[in-house]
């Protein structure tokens, strides 16, 4: 199964996600669950660093994504940022409801 973990501040506003493991609804190489939401995550963070040049810190490695954004942002970078941050999270949340025996979602305030 896949864990998705999305972490918000006070202001509601995505601050890091993280996304582990690996669905297994097909075997490696045609698993569309795993390549759906490795699409989404991955293409988030190249958005955050390649549009908004937002020095982020994040890890990819097998079956595990992490990505956490400055604290300090300028206003106008954090609203496009939301904008990127939140389409991910339609896509996560619409693969998610087709394919919920291999998707967990858990989205908490910290």
């Amino acid at each position: 199964m896949i864990v998705i973990e999305i972490y918000r501040d006070q202001k509601n506003e995505i601050t890091k996600f993280v996304v582990k493991g690996h669905a297994n609804a097909d075997e490696f190489g045609k698993d569309i669950v795993c390549a759906s939401i490795s699409i989404l995550s991955q293409t988030s963070i190249l958005a955050l660093y390649e549009l908004l040049k937002i020095e982020i810190l994040y890890e990819i490695d097998d079956g595990w994504l992490f990505c956490e954004l400055p604290k300090e942002l300028d206003a106008d970078i954090r609203e496009k940022a939301n904008l990127i941050l939140d389409t991910m999270l339609i896509g996560i949340r619409g693969t998610k409801e087709i394919y919920q025996d291999f998707i967990e979602l858990i989205d908490k305030e910290v």
